[in-house]
């Protein structure tokens, strides 16, 4: 029945998408859909056979009440197989009061600034890519670090001829779904130590939460055309619980993310370097301890305006110092090397395909959770979509 309803949708006359609001209020969305196709690993689901539910629908309102002040939100249908729970929920939802340039304060459902990239994730026409960097925008936490319920200052300082500076201070509360990839994760955890110690715990009653999320973004805007350079900051620590008893603790002391990106006539560059300092702790033992490390390389040519090509190179380790640690006997290979091609073609002002091919090396991340059975160190895999965006 989704996917009659995508269908139709997607073949519906452009024309009629046109709302005409007045200048107060601004209406926009997107349809998308996706193939998805592995072999040797699956990933964010049972992909080695192909995956079609691989789709997003979102619609977001705008509204300028004042000068300063705004408020908006949008809704998101996001559905990646097992990487995501099938389900519309509040992809952002902001009260926004504008005084002046250099200071403005936002609440409610705030998105977060990590790295150059993740506040525009739901917006597929402003990338070349399907899959950002997986290395720093993790597809399998996409749900729950897209945005916070929390507070936000934020603004732009200038420096004359030097350019200026937009700044945000952020703090809050991520939420889990019952069925997020993270939760589900943590279940696992639950049928594992079930199955060593020979506990009776059901994954089912176990619930996720985040204690606290805060951090720091400053973007810089120097007085080069096509030039901009980031760096980010989050901290958060999350719980996993059934009923008073903790299964897991993760606290990330400190995510770090050093941006830069510049564009030049039809050439663009990305590159981004991160380190993540944390702690995980299942049933009161130490499972992981230290910093993790991840870079990308983003090239990207336009010879036509309505093409762009580009290649990137990506890569993680789970820990700097033993980047070829086994954990725990599952994951045999904790890092991950991604060489990846891209196409995009822009049919029109509304209509976006795009094709991608990656080789990887190593299976970090939730791929022991997607395939129980073991994973291959080498695997490929290949992405197809189509997006309407008005």
């Amino acid at each position: 029945m989704c996917r009659l309803a995508l269908l139709c949708l997607l073949l519906w006359p452009a024309p009629l998408w046109a709302l005409d609001l007045g200048d107060t209020v601004q209406v926009h969305g997107f349809l998308s859909q996706g193939y998805l196709d592995t072999n040797d690993n699956n990933f964010l689901g049972d992909t080695k056979d192909g995956l079609t539910d691989f789709r997003e629908i979102g619609v977001n309102i705008n509204a300028q009440l004042t000068e300063q002040f705004r408020v908006g939100g949008q809704a998101l249908y996001c559905d990646f197989g097992e990487g995501s729970n099938g389900n519309f929920r509040t992809d952002w939802l902001v009260a926004e009061y504008h005084l002046a340039d250099p200071f403005g304060v936002r609440l409610g459902k705030i998105k977060m600034p990590m790295g150059l990239y993740n506040m525009e994730r739901d917006s597929d026409f402003l990338r070349p890519l399907i899959f950002l960097p997986q290395s720093i925008y993790d597809e399998t936490r996409r749900d729950s670090w897209q945005a916070h319920w929390g507070g936000e200052i934020y603004g732009n300082l200038r420096f004359g001829t030097w350019g200026d500076v937009d700044y945000q201070l952020f703090a809050g509360r991520m939420s889990y779904d019952d069925d997020s990839l993270a939760t589900m994760a943590a279940g696992e955890i639950v049928s594992r130590f079930n199955t060593l110690y020979g506990l009776g715990l059901s994954p089912g009653d176990l619930s996720r939460d985040n204690n606290y999320v805060y951090g720091a973004a400053l973007f810089f805007n120097p007085a080069v055309e096509g030039l901009r350079g980031g760096l980010t900051f989050l901290s958060l620590h999350d719980e996993s619980r059934i009923h008073a008893a903790q299964v897991e603790s993760l606290r990330l002391k400190g995510k770090v993310v050093a941006s830069l990106e510049y564009s030049w006539q039809q050439f663009s560059v990305a590159a981004e370097y991160c380190e993540t300092d944390r702690k995980q702790e299942q049933f009161c033992e130490t499972t992981l301890d230290g910093r993790s490390r991840a870079w990308y390389l983003l090239l990207s040519y336009s010879p036509v305006e309505e093409v762009t090509l580009s290649l990137f190179y990506d890569e993680y380790y789970r820990l700097i110092k033993n980047r070829h640690e086994p954990v725990g006997g599952r994951n045999l290979y904790p890092w991950r090397k991604d060489l990846a091609a891209i196409l995009r073609y822009d049919i029109s002002d509304n209509w976006t395909a795009k094709a991608e091919w990656h080789t990887l090396d190593g299976t970090a991340f939730y791929m022991s959770y997607f395939n129980p059975g073991g994973a291959d160190r080498y695997w490929q895999y290949g992405v197809l979509k189509l997006t309407f965006n008005f």
